[in-house]
């Protein structure tokens, strides 16, 4: 094992592979910074750019694209509101709140702190546990996957608090929507009244651009004086009073992150909203998330940097690919001459060794040219209003076509953007849509899976991983009740 790494080491520090760990990078957080362009994209795009390098180059160019647009698509979440990424969502969400305050620079940091530090930990739990990391992703079926989305579901109950009912709503309707398209399982269409265009279902990435950039244009052209504390970009410093006091909730997050990415079907979008859950439910200060907390941004970056290392331990040792990009990178390594599996860490340890290492060290440039990017993103702010609403529309636009080349998606990104903003303007919240558009389609196929696999539904409790995913279920639900009840016994007290 220690030669292996040494090797590794030796193969990660070569002068051209660092330099394609670092183009990477770069090229990966301008992909993700961008709204549309996401890391699946951004890795499938330079896939054939990978042919004429050597493999460990090659699988080093990929990681780094991979981790810097998980990374970048938090960039334009903080400073417009605008996720580049689904799994940013969580980040917008705090984020623009924080810019409101004049904190736009602790903000950044904060981000590229947590995403490096999520990233960095996954890539050592991928160096020293993959082999036994991936047993636990054998164990994980259908029925295992099923419970997983309907604990996802289930945070809505938290992100609406105070809001409930409105909440449960929205995140009910929008699983109807998300129906739209062909049966998963079976393949005959569904809700498309005839529109061919929407055999595939809407379009996931546009939904979500229209329903958290759109809102903030309509925002910027009502609001027609330019704020103060927004107009100016504050200095980037990172708060160690603030990481030392969200110490537990780093690390908490991180291993969310990375046991969300060994599971199959699952990704960062899923990871950011659990683990953004579990630290509002942890939080002393629940009443700040939504306002500007930096648990919610500590919270959400960790995990869904978490998962780029944790999507790729199923990967390696079982050709299961825990992401979507993950399962692009597989293609890549089979091009590439190398077949995912138990002998792959002896038959290639030179190039396997080496990707382990420079995963770690992709982690670790992420921090410095993030910050150096946030700098220069950070400028977006000091445009007036007028522009920048443009230039998001603009933005928006070619990021929701340039997923498909399809108007479609464009119109679907507008008419989101629409209702997003009569959501706000009547207090129904938004983050139910995104979790019932990326969880809807995993949940469908699970549960016909699961119906298949048993004649009586109840046999997937002779699943331990199912019961305790059914009880971490049953808390999250019953969890703002037992707050409230705490708090009245405490308040009496």
């Amino acid at each position: 094992m220690i030669e292996n790494i040494m090797l590794g080491l030796q193969g990660a520090f070569t002068p051209q592979n660092l330099l394609f760990e670092f183009l990477g990078v770069a090229i990966g957080i301008i992909f993700g910074a961008l709204p549309g362009f996401s890391a699946t994209m951004g890795v499938a795009v330079f896939v054939p750019f990978s042919y004429v390098l050597e493999p460990g180059a090659a699988l080093l160019l990929l990681s780094g694209v991979y981790c810097g647009a998980i990374y970048g698509g938090s960039i334009p979440a903080v400073l417009i509101g605008i996720p580049g990424t689904p799994a940013s969502v969580p980040t917008s969400l705090e984020g623009r709140e924080l810019v409101k305050q004049g904190r736009s620079g602790e903000a950044l940091a904060l981000v590229t702190f947590s995403s490096a530090f999520g990233g960095f930990a996954s890539s050592i739990a991928l160096l020293l546990f993959a082999p036994l990391l991936a047993i636990v992703a054998l164990k994980v079926g259908p029925p295992e996957q099923m419970m997983i989305a309907i604990f996802g579901l289930s945070v809505v109950s938290i992100l609406s608090e105070g809001n409930m009912l409105k909440g449960l709503f929205v995140g009910f309707l929008t699983l109807l929507i998300a129906t739209i398209g062909q049966d998963p399982m079976l393949g005959f269409p569904r809700f498309t009244f005839g529109n061919f265009q929407l055999t595939g279902g809407l379009e996931t990435v546009s939904v979500l651009i229209g329903l958290f950039s759109l809102p903030e244009v309509f925002k910027m052209l009502e609001d027609t004086k330019q704020s103060e504390k927004a107009s100016k970009v504050s200095k980037m410093r990172l708060s160690i009073k603030s990481i030392l006091a969200n110490s537990f909730n780093l690390i908490r997050s991180t291993i969310i992150g990375i046991v969300i990415g060994i599971i199959p079907a699952a990704g960062p979008d899923i990871a950011s909203f659990l683990s953004y859950n579990e630290a509002k439910k942890a939080s002393k200060h629940p009443e700040k998330f939504g306002n500007g907390s930096d648990e919610g941004i500590i919270a959400s970056e960790a995990a869904n940097n978490g998962v780029t290392g944790g999507s790729l331990i199923p990967l390696l040792t079982l050709s299961i690919p825990g992401s979507a990009p993950a399962a692009i990178f597989l293609g890549a390594m089979i091009i590439h001459g190398l077949r995912p599996g138990p002998l792959l860490f002896t038959q290639h340890a030179s190039t396997v060794y080496t990707l382990l290492v420079g995963f770690a060290i992709v982690n670790i440039m992420i921090f410095f040219v993030g910050w150096a990017f946030c700098k220069f993103a950070g400028k977006i702010l000091i445009i007036p209003k007028q522009i920048l609403a443009v230039i998001i529309v603009v933005l928006a636009t070619v990021g929701s076509f340039s997923i498909q080349q399809n108007m479609m998606d464009v119109v679907t990104m507008f008419v989101a953007g629409i209702v997003g903003y009569f959501m706000l303007k009547y207090d129904y919240p938004l983050s139910p849509v995104a979790l019932a558009l990326l969880l809807g389609p995993m949940l469908e196929e699970a549960i016909t899976l699961t119906n298949t696999m048993y004649d009586n539904f109840f046999m997937i409790f002779t699943r331990p991983l199912t019961i305790v995913f059914a009880s971490f279920i049953v808390f999250s639900l019953l969890w703002p009740v037992i707050k409230k009840n705490l708090f009245k016994r405490r308040a009496s007290a």
